[in-house]
């Protein structure tokens, strides 16, 4: 599935990944190598894994800080279970240490896991329990920021303006960027006040992090022997592709016109022309024309039907596939490598083994902080 580009919250952001990660994704990420895949046609990318790996020990519950377990995940009264309207939701969801929480802070954090969870298959309809289990998130990051700036952590102007234009990359066009701060309902001004605050946090967790202990290789190993059967990988293949931008609803003349173009094109790299720079060249997929149309590694059923089918059918390398029309116009594919269906080697999963160990360490170093946080804390919850 691919990620929507967008200018959420940063604090939500950073908060997210620190502390939903836990619960969002049942099935966090193995020690399998990321396959960067990009929805064909919509540019944007996404991560994908051959499979996923649960990870060692008990998994962290919805609505629980990140790193405690629970046996359960649904909700003790029905009543929590139920729909709830967005609308329905206070102006101000909580209170801490007499910071305001407010209904467009959540809906932002809720927003984010829908996301998440829609690109794993397990779409979720917000219910009380649902929009109180990310509060009880977003209440952590608060507790966090708060406690990065009594600590006097801070940000300089480059650093902001660095992170500002890293952002800001993600979008094709100026234009692109500030329709998306308008939707967000945010000034620059205010993006870049909230970014102060986002690397002012990301400073603080870094010093909460500096003595963790390092992952040996006798962990990384076990790891992998205790969870054999999730080390194996399903058939895929790694390609790119040159798109063609036709909409769907398009004049009959205009699609004509594209799908001509895309044959010539065609044409052109069975003469031998080099297939990256035709894709810088003529692609109408941003997010991957910079790296000359490659899609990274897929598996069968990620993209869209036509797709895939074209993709699957190719069996040897440099392979080109003919012209293949699914809803975001016509494509081109060219097979760089096909990989079996196979239980993947130990010594190509290793450093991402090492990665997930790390990422679980911190994440329980950091859960352990905001306990500490909010044991002090006068925390008020109006939801």
């Amino acid at each position: 599935m691919a990620n929507k580009t967008s200018l959420s919250r940063p604090l939500l952001s950073l908060g997210l990944s620190l502390l939903l990660a836990g619960w969002v994704a049942c099935k966090p990420d193995s020690g399998k190598p990321e396959a960067a895949a990009t929805d064909a046609g919509t540019g944007t990318t996404a991560t994908t894994q051959p499979g996923q790996t649960p990870a060692a020990g008990d998994q962290t519950a919805p609505g629980q800080p990140a790193g405690s377990t629970a046996s359960a995940q649904t909700p003790a009264d029905p009543a929590d279970a139920k729909v709830m309207d967005a609308k329905d939701l206070p102006a101000v969801v909580a209170k801490v240490n007499g910071q305001d929480i407010k209904k467009q802070d959540l809906l932002q954090g809720a927003q984010a896991v829908q996301i998440r969870l829609a690109q794993e298959g397990r779409p979720v309809t917000p219910s009380v329990d649902f929009y109180r289990r990310v509060l009880d998130q977003v209440i952590g990051v608060t507790l966090l920021q708060q406690d990065a700036k009594a600590q006097g952590m801070t940000a300089s102007d480059q650093e902001i303006q660095q992170q500002l234009a890293q952002r800001k990359r993600i979008f094709p066009n100026e234009e692109a960027y500030k329709q998306a701060l308008a939707k967000a309902g945010m000034t620059e001004a205010k993006l870049r006040e909230q970014t102060r605050d986002e690397i002012a946090v990301q400073k603080y967790l870094q010093s909460q992090l500096a003595n963790a202990a390092g992952v040996t290789d006798q962990a990384t190993r076990e790891f992998y022997d205790q969870n054999k059967k999730q080390m194996e990988a399903p058939e895929r293949v790694h390609v790119r592709h040159i798109l063609v931008r036709a909409e769907q609803n398009a004049p009959a003349a205009d699609k004509e016109k594209a799908r001509q173009k895309t044959e010539a094109l065609l044409k052109r790299l069975q003469g031998g022309e080099d297939f990256a720079k035709l894709a810088a060249e003529n692609s109408d997929d941003p997010g991957t024309k910079v790296r000359g149309g490659d899609l990274g590694w897929i598996t069968k059923g990620q993209m869209v039907p036509p797709f895939d089918q074209a993709s699957f059918a190719l069996t040897k390398p440099n392979e080109l596939s003919p012209v293949v029309e699914s809803q975001f116009g016509y494509h081109i594919i060219e097979l760089l490598e096909r990989q079996a269906a196979g239980t993947l080697p130990y010594e190509q999963v290793k450093d991402r083994i090492g990665q997930l160990l790390k990422e679980q360490q911190a994440q329980q170093k950091i859960a352990n902080r905001v306990r500490e946080l909010r044991e002090k804390a006068k925390v008020e919850v109006f939801l």
